[in-house]
């Protein structure tokens, strides 16, 4: 009895922190509540001996939290609080039949919120957490920053996955690049007298094909295979001349053990008849399924939530990313909830205290193998 008033209790603070957090107007760039949200987080660890280190790159404030001096706790959990733009009402939580519905629920705010508190209470382990405002606006201000200036842990945990039940160990790489082809076009009756700038680009599309040979087969159920999209596609000629010029964008979302610059310049020998401009990447993140921490992770998740947990791949990308070449174990998981982005997003409520559990025993199994580690290496030396 005791123990279900606990967790009741607990629960019930998750929610409150939740809706806190939701209340937060924290869409692209607005910088004001952005800061107010700072001030919030650092009210909610005042007085508790949690170290907390500020930045701002540009206006994007970026928090590492952490329970020891250091610049690489540990276990790292990373999240993000800006959330896209959504109606005024979508900033006001509501709890309906169980689900929480506000903007950023799922994406993000509650995993955060579930960081905050479990660093909080356990201030005896070597915890820390990354908290971004730039993730939906691509990082630049933001992860990838606080990246490059070395902030890091011995394992990247990260709550911003994209499927419900799963212990995600794979997304992919995301390349986004535009192309254009340009040619000195013949008229209609006399072709011969010059190129045509849509056959040039058909010559090198059809090489791209090639190089992704899977693009058609890949499903929602299985879709670990490397796709392209190609969108805005604009051929441009003179009224009695053929194309002299065309203009297209691509999307290559890749699993190849490749980063996203060494595919482009891969691209680039491809499209030989065109110009590519670069616009986006993101690496992939990839760990061996039968990785430890992930296998122990599905282990808990499925008792806690008592329900078998996934253990999959993604279509999607994550902060993540930005470690992905860096050797550190990386488990990835998602807040049970729906629509993110969307107008009715929300989490279970019935779900949280599962997601909390379970963060909470896989960080006591992974101290303990890492102590029952550094002892074996003790004992060798």
């Amino acid at each position: 009895m005791l123990q279900e008033q606990k967790n009741n209790d607990i629960k019930n603070e998750l929610v409150e922190l939740i809706s806190q957090l939701i209340s937060f107007k924290t869409t692209p760039q607005n910088f004001s509540e952005f800061n107010k949200t700072v001030k919030f987080i650092e009210r909610y660890f005042s007085g508790n001996g949690i170290y907390i280190k500020k930045h701002n790159f540009m206006g994007f404030p970026a928090l590492f939290i952490t329970t020891r001096q250091t610049n690489h706790p540990k276990i790292l959990f990373q999240g993000h609080l800006d959330v896209v733009n959504g109606k005024d009402e979508q900033f006001i939580p509501k709890i309906i039949d169980g689900k929480l519905y506000g903007r950023g629920s799922v994406d993000m705010k509650a995993f955060v919120a579930l960081a905050m508190k479990y660093i909080k209470e356990n201030q005896n382990l070597d915890l820390g957490l990354i908290v971004t405002f730039d993730e939906e606006i691509g990082s630049e201000n933001g992860a990838q920053k606080m990246f490059e200036l070395g902030y890091s842990g011995n394992l990247i945990f990260n709550g911003d996955g994209g499927y419900n039940y799963s212990v995600i160990h794979g997304e992919k790489g995301i390349l986004k690049f535009s192309v254009r082809t340009e040619a000195n076009p013949g008229r209609h009756p006399y072709p011969w007298n010059g190129k045509n700038a849509f056959d040039l680009f058909l010559e090198d599309y059809q090489k791209l094909e090639l190089l992704f040979p899977k693009n058609k087969i890949a499903t929602e159920q299985e879709n670990w295979h490397s796709t392209y999209a190609i969108y805005d596609v604009q051929v441009k000629n003179d009224e009695f001349y053929t194309p002299n010029l065309v203009k297209a964008k691509f999307s290559v979302y890749f699993t190849e053990e490749i980063t996203a610059e060494n595919l482009f310049k891969k691209l680039q020998e491809t499209f030989s008849n065109s110009v590519l401009e670069f616009r986006l990447k993101s690496e992939r993140v990839y760990n061996n399924p039968d990785n430890e921490y992930i296998l122990e992770l599905q282990k808990i998740m499925t008792k806690h939530f008592e329900r078998e947990i996934q253990i999959r791949t993604e279509n999607g990308s994550s902060d993540a990313r930005f470690y992905a070449n860096s050797g550190i174990p990386i488990v990835i998981v998602k807040m049970v909830g729906e629509d993110h982005h969307g107008q009715n997003e929300h989490i279970l409520i019935s779900d949280i205290l599962p997601m909390y559990k379970s963060m909470s025993d896989f960080s006591q199994f992974y101290f303990q193998r890492n102590v029952d580690k550094e002892f074996e290496y003790a004992k060798e030396a």
